[in-house]
């Protein structure tokens, strides 16, 4: 049997700080660069998801419970940081321009607007520790962006993707 105990657990936490999560869109539809969404996305989260319960009653006792339908929010948030290129803007509004045309109202169907986005998490060393991949990705909505003196020239834009589900590939 192994060594159990407080220093043990201590001292195999690497602190998080020595992680750096990275997004890839091998290709986004649309026509944008992948390598500039890649590299200018500076926050993100982690996709959650959740079991619904189903609850059985029997006779006069408290019943049981059993797991139920699984669920996922089926939408994930970035921060993206623009260039004075405007690449980012161009990567995203092409995108949402193929999910649907802002002229004629349509849009392309599934195949071409759906893309597999993968967040990796890479140690320090660079070796990759954990990949998740969002399958069925879109971008659902490009929030507002407030230009003002207060961000002192820095552009940021909050990115709403739609997915289908996610899978844990590494």
């Amino acid at each position: 049997m192994g060594t159990m105990g407080v220093d043990v657990l201590r001292d195999s936490i690497v602190p998080q700080r020595d992680y750096l999560w990275d997004m890839l869109v091998p290709a986004p539809p649309g026509g944008g660069e992948s390598d500039v969404l890649n590299v200018r996305c500076q926050s993100s989260s982690l996709p959650g998801r959740s079991v619904g319960s189903i609850h059985i009653p029997y006779k006069q006792s408290a019943g049981i419970k059993v797991p139920g339908k699984l669920t996922y929010s089926h939408t994930w948030d970035c921060v993206f940081v623009e260039g004075e290129d405007k690449k980012v803007f161009e990567a995203i509004y092409a995108w949402l321009q193929a999910v649907i045309d802002d002229y004629d109202g349509v849009g392309d169907g599934d195949n071409e607007i759906k893309a597999d986005v993968y967040l990796t998490l890479q140690a320090t060393k660079g070796s990759i520790t954990r990949k998740i991949k969002l399958v069925g990705c879109y971008p659902e909505s490009l929030a507002d962006v407030g230009v003002d003196y207060a961000s002192e020239g820095t552009v940021r834009y909050s990115v709403t993707f739609s997915y289908d589900r996610w899978e844990d590939v590494a």
